[in-house]
């Protein structure tokens, strides 16, 4: 069978699917996990062995101690892919999905300032995007640098797509890429994301920065 049917068919039950999107928000013990997903620890434990078994999910132990964790990081990518098609996002209520400066959406940037990041960088050609797809363009290097980033090795994970922002109903940068730039702009004290939510804050030091880089309008 293509390994992509059968990964289709891992996610198709609401357990097995539910318990990839819970440890995409970190680690988890099988109680921990059976509470999220109101089933029973001997109903969760025949899919958490399946989930193991195909490399999904992975287990760290401390003694007597279990934690499971995603162990594989393309997964946040269809899953962004999903919520596309059905137009929803983790953690955003009606509310939520209006226009707002910055958000988190997975490990990148969303919001107003996740859309002008990501036009900026087609604009300077660090970015090229074909169709639905995205990839590195002769301009990534320089583009880059000016966030303090440079030109990620390849991975397994996909590097780039454009991930449509529920909230401006146009694309951020999702992927590799989208992860680092978020992470290189949290470190740099530009972003600060606000805990237990999808929310994030972009500091005075950030607006400082970035108004030159992608433009007073951009950032709202």
């Amino acid at each position: 069978m293509d390994e992509r049917v059968r990964l289709l068919e891992d996610l198709a039950n609401p357990v097995r699917y539910g318990t990839l999107v819970r440890l995409d928000q970190g680690p988890a013990t099988a109680s921990e996990l059976a509470a999220a997903l109101g089933v029973s620890p001997t109903q969760l434990a025949n899919h958490l062995r399946r989930l193991r078994e195909r490399g999904l999910v992975a287990v760290r132990r401390s003694g007597r101690h279990a934690a499971y964790e995603l162990a594989e990081p393309g997964l946040r990518e269809l899953f962004s892919v999903l919520n596309e098609l059905r137009h929803e996002r983790a953690g955003d209520s009606p509310a939520q999905a209006s226009s707002r400066p910055a958000g988190t959406c997975y490990d990148h940037l969303s919001g107003r300032l996740g859309v002008a990041l990501f036009d900026t960088l087609c604009e300077q050609g660090a970015l090229v995007r074909e169709g639905g797809a995205v990839r590195l363009g002769e301009g990534a290097e320089p583009a880059l640098a000016r966030f303090g980033l440079e030109v990620p090795a390849a991975r397994r994970r996909l590097m780039a797509y454009a991930c449509l922002d529920a909230s401006e109903g146009r694309p951020h940068l999702g992927g590799a890429l989208g992860a680092e730039l978020a992470r290189a702009l949290v470190e740099r004290g530009w972003v600060q994301p606000e805990p237990g939510s999808r929310e994030a804050r972009i500091t005075l030091a950030g607006r400082r920065a970035l108004r030159p880089l992608v433009g007073e309008a951009r950032l709202g």
